[in-house]
C-alpha cells in the first residue's frame, strides 16, 4: 500500500502535478529533530490553519497556500497539522519512538524559500526553468556524473527521486535507489 502511494506520487510529480490535498514538506513524518528552532514548510488551502499539538502556529505566506514557519517545540513527541493532514515528530536526543530517524533539512535552515522559489504567473513555483537549474545553484553540476548514471539533462527533475525540503533518508531519497531506477527502467 505504502509503495503504491509513493509510486502514484512520483507519477504525479513526473507529470509536473502537485499531489492532491495539503502537504507538510518539512519536517518529515516520524522524524527525530534536534532541540532548537525547527523550520516548517507546508502547502494547503490558503484559509487553512497550521497547528502544533492543536494550537495555532503563526506562519508566513510567501505565496497563496504556502506556509513557512520557525517553531521551537519542547522536548518530546509533537503533532503538526494542516487542513486534515498530520505528521508526528520527536524533539530531543533520547526517548524517540523506535524506528524513527533523524531529520535533516534541505536546504539548510539558513536558506529561505525564495532561494529556490518565486511567484510565477500567480503560482508558487521554482525560480529556474527546471528543478535541476535550482539544484545546481548550490550543488556542483561537474560532480553529478560521478554519483548518477545519467547526465543532468536526462534527469532534469531532481525531485522525482530526492526530497528537496529534507528527509530522514540518505541523500534525501524518496524511495530506495532500486525503486527509483525502476521508475524509468522497469
Amino acid at each position: 500500500m505504502k509503495r503504491a502511494l509513493v509510486l502514484a506520487l512520483v507519477a504525479l510529480w513526473a507529470l509536473g502535478e502537485t499531489p492532491p490535498g495539503p502537504m507538510i514538506f518539512r519536517p518529515a513524518d516520524q522524524s527525530v529533530i534536534q532541540a532548537g528552532p525547527v523550520s516548517v514548510v507546508a502547502k494547503g488551502p490558503a484559509d487553512a490553519k497550521l497547528e502544533l499539538d492543536g494550537k495555532p502556529v503563526e506562519a508566513q505566506h510567501p505565496a497563496a497556500g504556502v506556509f513557512a514557519a520557525i517553531i521551537t517545540p519542547t522536548a518530546g513527541r509533537h503533532q503538526l497539522s494542516l487542513a486534515g493532514r498530520s505528521i508526528q515528530f520527536f524533539v530531543g536526543a533520547s526517548g524517540a519512538p523506535e524506528g524513527w530517524k533523524q531529520f535533516r533539512a534541505h536546504p539548510p535552515a539558513a536558506v529561505n524559500c525564495e532561494t529556490c522559489h518565486a511567484v510565477n504567473q500567480g503560482a508558487w513555483d521554482f525560480k529556474g526553468g527546471t528543478v535541476a537549474e535550482n539544484c545546481f545553484e548550490c550543488h556542483q553540476q561537474q560532480s553529478f556524473p560521478k554519483v548518477h548514471q545519467h547526465n543532468p539533462e536526462v534527469l532534469a527533475d531532481c525531485q522525482l527521486c530526492h526530497n528537496p525540503h529534507g528527509s530522514t533518508a540518505k541523500f534525501h531519497l524518496k524511495m530506495a535507489k532500486e525503486t527509483a531506477c525502476k521508475q524509468c527502467h522497469g
